[in-house]
C-alpha cells in the first residue's frame, strides 16, 4: 500500500529524552458528521521505516495511511528518544481551515522561501500528547508520492498594522503631539521585523523621517503561535508648518512585498484649522432650525395673546 505523503510545517512542544521511538503512531482521524456528532476514524502516521516498501496497512482507509516527511527534523526530533515504558501517545487529526482571524500557518506553498496569501489544499490539524509529549503540527498532504525531497517553504504570517489615536492628533505650536503607538500584530516568525516611523507630506508629496524618541515593546506570543509588538513614538513640538502633515509607521517583514505595510494620521495643529464643508453644512442647518423655532414660538404666543383678548 502506498502512503499518502505530509508534508510538516509547523510543530510546537515539548519532548523528554530516553529509544529510536515509535515507527509510527496510531491516530484517530475525527470529522464533523453533522448534528452536533463526531465521527472517528483510524488513521496512522508513519514516522519512519526501513529498507523496502512501505509497511501495508489494509486496515486503514489510504487517505488517513499518511507518511510525514519532515525536512527539518523537528517532528521527528520530539520522537527520538521516547522512552519505551510509556505507552504510545494519543493522537487525533482532523481537517483544518485556516481563516482570516487566525495565523495564516497553512499558507499554500511555492518555490520561493515565503507563502503566498492563498491558502488552496487540503490540511490537517494533528495533536499528539502523551506525559513525555506535547505537540501541535499542521500539515499539509502531497498529492502525488515524490521521489526527490520535497523543498521545504517557510511559513510565514503577514502583519496587521494599526496606528493610533486615529485618525486624527492634535498638538498646539510649540508643544508635541500626544504619544503614538503603532500596533503590529499576529506575525509569523519574529525574526527580521522593522518598525520605521515617517512625517510625510513636505514639498510635494515627499516624506522625512518623523524625529522623536522611539522603542519596541516587548514580544507578546499568541495560543494561534504568532506574535505581536508595538512600536512608540514621541514625537517632538511641532509648528504651524507641521499642519496636515501625517505621522506613519511603516512595517518590514518577510511575508509583506519590498514597500511593507504602513498605517498614517494626520497631525491637526490647534487654531490654524479653517471650517470645513461639513461645517459650515451643520451651521447652516443649525441657524435653519433655530430660525423655525423662533418663528414657531413666536406664532404661538401672538395666538395666546389673541386668545385672552378675545
Amino acid at each position: 500500500m502506498k502512503t499518502l505523503s505530509l508534508l510538516f510545517l509547523v510543530s510546537l512542544g515539548l519532548a523528554t529524552s530516553v529509544s529510536a521511538g515509535p515507527a509510527a503512531i496510531e491516530c484517530w482521524f475525527v470529522e464533523d458528521a453533522g448534528g452536533g456528532r463526531l465521527v472517528k476514524k483510524p488513521a496512522a502516521l508513519l514516522l519512519r521505516q526501513g529498507p523496502g516498501t512501505v509497511p501495508a496497512r489494509p486496515d486503514l482507509d489510504p487517505k488517513f495511511y499518511l507518511k510525514v516527511h519532515d525536512p527539518a527534523g523537528a517532528f521527528q526530533a520530539a520522537f527520538k528518544r521516547y522512552p519505551r515504558e510509556v505507552p504510545q501517545p494519543h493522537c487525533e487529526m482532523s481537517y483544518y481551515m485556516p481563516l482570516p482571524t487566525s495565523a495564516s500557518w497553512a499558507s499554500g506553498l511555492t518555490p520561493e522561501r515565503k507563502c503566498p496569501r492563498a491558502l488552496d489544499g487540503t490540511w490537517f490539524m494533528v495533536s499528539v500528547s502523551s506525559p513525555t509529549v506535547s505537540l501541535s503540527s499542521l500539515m499539509r498532504p502531497q498529492s502525488e508520492p515524490q521521489q526527490d525531497p520535497v523543498p521545504f517553504t517557510m511559513a510565514t504570517e503577514p502583519p496587521k498594522v494599526s496606528l493610533t489615536p486615529a485618525p486624527i492628533v492634535w498638538a498646539a505650536p510649540g508643544e508635541a503631539p500626544p504619544e503614538l503607538v503603532c500596533q503590529v500584530s499576529h506575525f509569523y516568525p519574529s525574526e527580521g521585523l522593522e518598525v520605521e516611523w515617517e512625517l510625510r507630506g513636505g514639498p510635494e508629496g515627499s516624506y522625512q523621517k518623523a524625529k522623536g524618541q522611539h522603542w519596541l515593546s516587548a514580544l507578546r506570543h499568541h495560543s494561534d503561535g504568532s506574535i505581536s509588538v508595538s512600536s512608540h513614538l514621541r514625537p517632538l513640538p511641532v509648528t504651524a508648518k507641521h499642519h496636515g502633515m501625517r505621522y506613519a509607521c511603516r512595517v518590514h517583514h518577510s511575508s509583506l512585498p519590498a514597500l511593507g505595510r504602513s498605517a498614517q494620521i494626520t497631525l491637526e495643529v490647534a487654531g490654524l484649522s479653517a471650517p470645513s464643508l461639513e461645517d459650515g453644512v451643520g451651521l447652516f442647518l443649525s441657524a435653519f432650525l433655530l430660525l423655525g423655532l423662533i418663528k414657531a414660538l413666536g406664532s404661538i404666543a401672538a395666538y395666546q395673546s389673541a386668545s385672552r383678548d378675545s
